[in-house]
């Protein structure tokens, strides 16, 4: 679907996620997207990737983009129950959602660290024995994954794992009974996606996930898609809401720019519209979650 789009020079990844602004708002949706994400997949650790763990040695994993830890310290409990030692290791670019260490079980450490940058900290080179990696399409430019896969390549100790999930290709605007309006919600979707391939923000990358590992070096690779539950669509769709309601940041009011496009106004006007066609029943989510492991060469 066509549409006005965003502005080609608003969005730059690294300074969007490293904006103060992300908040107790954006740390609210990690939370309802982590319960959803797990109410799909019903895994933490990936088959493969729990089949390898030795539960006699001590285990160091790390996340990348970890927001406020929520996947951690789910881990850790698990791990606890089952009696394996673990050291957990989180890295964001923003730590305003990181909760406060003392609240965090001692073997979770959070640390700012921009993990695409080409420094990384010597003493986590080849430290890890699981790398996780969780919705880092709009980090993705270009469906360019060379960089991050770099990374956790790097991270990870020779045999070790890296676990990535994604977010599916197909975004759906899908109503409970036959007659309901999308117009808003489906405007709002034509929007995002010009302003997202202007971009080059395109989540065709997930189509050859298993190739884009192969190629970085990584052996026993596996792909799975999971297909959400529909008793958690009213939860997607509150969770896109909320992206949705941040994207407001990127457009001028009328009075900055009058010819824009799309201004504050008009998506405010949209978004307004698009939460009353929810109320009505309209669900908005990504139909499927894919995760692709694959292993470090010895």
């Amino acid at each position: 679907m066509s549409g006005p789009s965003v502005r080609s020079e608003a969005y730059d990844p690294s300074a969007y996620w490293a904006d103060p602004s992300r908040n107790f708002r954006s740390s609210t949706r990690l939370h309802l997207q982590h319960i959803l994400w797990q109410n799909t997949t019903k895994f933490l650790l990936e088959p493969h990737v729990q089949a390898s763990i030795d539960q006699e040695k001590p285990l160091r994993i790390a996340d990348l983009g970890c927001g406020n830890g929520v996947w951690l310290a789910d881990l850790e409990h698990e791990l606890s129950k089952k009696r394996i030692s673990s050291q957990l290791n989180g890295y964001d670019i923003n730590d305003a959602n990181f909760p406060p260490s003392a609240f965090l079980p001692g073997s979770i450490s959070l640390t700012k660290l921009d993990v695409l940058s080409k420094t990384l900290p010597e003493e986590a080179i080849g430290a890890f024995d699981v790398v996780h990696i969780r919705a880092f399409s709009s980090i993705i430019i270009n469906n360019n994954t060379t960089a991050l896969l770099s990374t956790a390549l790097a991270l990870l100790k020779p045999g070790g794992w890296l676990q990535w999930e994604e977010w599916g290709t197909e975004f759906v605007v899908e109503t409970a009974s036959p007659g309901l309006s999308t117009v808003a919600c489906e405007r709002i979707a034509g929007i995002l996606k010009a302003g997202g391939d202007a971009q080059g923000m395109k989540v065709d990358f997930v189509k050859e996930f298993d190739r884009h590992l192969v190629d970085a070096g990584f052996r026993q690779v596996h792909v799975r898609e999971d297909v959400k539950r529909r008793r958690d669509y009213k939860g997607w769709t509150e969770d896109f809401l909320m992206i949705w309601e941040e994207v407001a940041s990127f457009f001028p009011t009328k009075a900055e720019i009058p010819q824009a496009p799309v201004t504050k106004e008009l998506w405010a006007q949209l978004f307004a519209d698009a939460v009353r066609e929810t109320e009505r029943g309209v669900a908005l989510h990504r139909r499927s979650l894919l995760t692709v492991v694959g292993r470090k060469p010895l």
